[in-house]
Parts: C-alpha cells; structure tokens; sequence
C-alpha cells in the first residue's frame, strides 16, 4: 500500500489540484523581501481567487478600515500575511469541502472543522502569546487534515477495512491507519505538502498534529493546532470514524501554559467562534 501511495503523491497531476497561482504565490511569499506589486500580479492571473479576495476583504470577519476594490487595495489595507490567508482559504475550499464518505464526514463538516481548526488555533496563539503570526496559525489549522482527502479519494476500499476494524479495537486511529495503508493520514498530508513545495511550519503541523511528541522545530504552533482540533472533535464538529481515540497532549497543554479553566473556556467559545466564521464557510 505504501508504494501505491507513494505513486499518488510523487504525481502532482494525481493530487486534488491545487491552483498553479497559488503555488507561485505561496513561493512568492516566502521572500521575506516580496513586494505588494509582485504579489499584485500573480493574484490577478486567477479571476476566481481575485474576486474573492475583494468579497472577503470587504467582509465583517476581516474588518477592513475602508472600502476595498482591487487586490492592490486589499494587500495595502489588510497586509500581505492576511492576504495570503484569504488566498489559501479560497484555493483549499476546493480541495477540503468534500464528502469524506469513507471517513464518515460529508463536505459541510469537513470545511466547517477545518475552518473552526483554524480560527481557533488563530485564537489561542494569540491568547497564549506565542509570537507566532496569526496568518500562520490559521494557515496551519486550515490544512491539517489534508491527508484525510487525499486517503478517502484514492483509497475508498481501505478506508473501508479501516473502518471496519475501528470498531473492535481502542487503539488511536492513526496507528489502524498505519497498519493498513503504512501511512497515517498526518504523512500523507505532509508527502502532499511537500510536492506543492509548502513551507516547512505547515509540513510538521500536518504530520504532528496528531502527535505532538513529534513536533521539533515549531512545537508551539503543533500545540496550537492540536489543542484547537482536539476540541472541535470533542465538541461534535468533524468527528469521523476515528471518534475520541486521541488524547489532548500535556506536554502540549503545558507548553502553552493552558490551564483546565482555559481549556473549558476555549471550548464553550466554539459556538461563537462557529459564528464568526460565517462569511468564510459559503466563501
């Protein structure tokens, strides 16, 4: 199973397509030096993500001080970081809001999780004062269970064995996963991550956010989005057939100085943190 997988994700054309625009504006962005204009420029050779970016940056969720008409406007008011965020939002609708049959998960939920992932993970790295970009947070929130897609379009008749021998056991789901495929969907996410030539923050949050242990080089945003996703699991939203079979982590609690009070509190926000995303569930 594993070469089989390997075959899939070593073929770009093979994954769930992500925008040649967004590819070059992700490299783009990782010149720290990138200008507006040149981040201007490669926006507008995609209508469908130009016109979201001015529908967005116009919404109650980005609060933007003034009227926005054009991406230069929106890179100029909103900042480039938050314009990345909105560009990737709209470029990962396409490839999350999809019935994850085989998982259990249909489009609605699978977006709505991702997006509650995201802003929540947002929100405790700023309560918790990380330092690490709000942007970055989202980012990493968003696409962390990528490799579920990827698993549940190509693999639709492992899932299924998968599924089936969850029902007997109370080990965590990524270690049936494992057992099955030779991968879990966290490495699947990361394998697809790094053939879209993604930075490496996001690579070890995908396959870490299951496990933190494993986090090395940015444990504070893994913890981030873990905590973030152990709560909307438990809270009902994007619970799939692996059910509650991970633990929210200590060391990760710890980490980021998360007190029992906290926790309870980040949780009973989900319904508000729900609602705030409103405009970007129908984006």
């Amino acid at each position: 199973m594993k070469e089989q997988i390997d075959q899939v994700l070593n073929d770009i054309n093979k994954l769930p397509p992500m925008s040649n625009v967004v590819l070059k504006i992700m490299t783009l962005l990782q010149n720290p030096s990138v200008s507006i204009q040149e981040v201007a420029n490669e926006i507008s050779k995609d209508p469908v993500i130009t016109a979201s970016i001015i529908k967005l940056s116009n919404s109650a969720y980005y609060r933007a001080s003034k009227p926005i008409r054009t991406v230069s406007e929106s890179l100029m008011t909103l900042g480039i970081k938050t314009v990345k965020e909105i560009v990737l939002l709209t470029a990962t609708k396409k490839i999350l809001n999809k019935d994850l049959t085989s998982y259990q998960l249909d489009a609605e939920a699978m977006w709505l999780h991702s997006l509650i992932v995201a802003e929540l993970s947002a929100r405790i790295s700023i309560a918790k004062k990380t330092n690490i970009p709000r942007d970055l947070a989202f980012t990493s929130g968003l696409l962390h269970d990528i490799g579920k897609v990827i698993l549940a379009q190509f693999f639709p008749m492992k899932m299924i064995e998968i599924k089936n021998a969850v029902k007997d056991s109370f080990r965590a789901f990524t270690d049936i996963e494992k057992e099955f495929l030779g991968y879990d969907h966290q490495e699947v996410g990361r394998k697809a991550l790094e053939t879209w030539n993604f930075p490496e923050e996001l690579k070890e949050v995908v396959s870490c956010h299951h496990n933190f242990d494993d986090s090395k080089k940015f444990p504070k945003l893994v913890a981030c989005v873990h905590v973030a996703n152990h709560l909307a699991v438990i809270s009902g939203i994007g619970i799939d057939i692996g059910g509650l079979s991970h633990e929210i982590s200590k060391p990760a609690l710890d980490l980021l100085g998360i007190t029992d009070q906290e926790l309870e509190i980040y949780f009973t926000n989900i319904p508000e943190i729900q609602k705030a995303i409103t405009e970007l569930v129908s984006v």
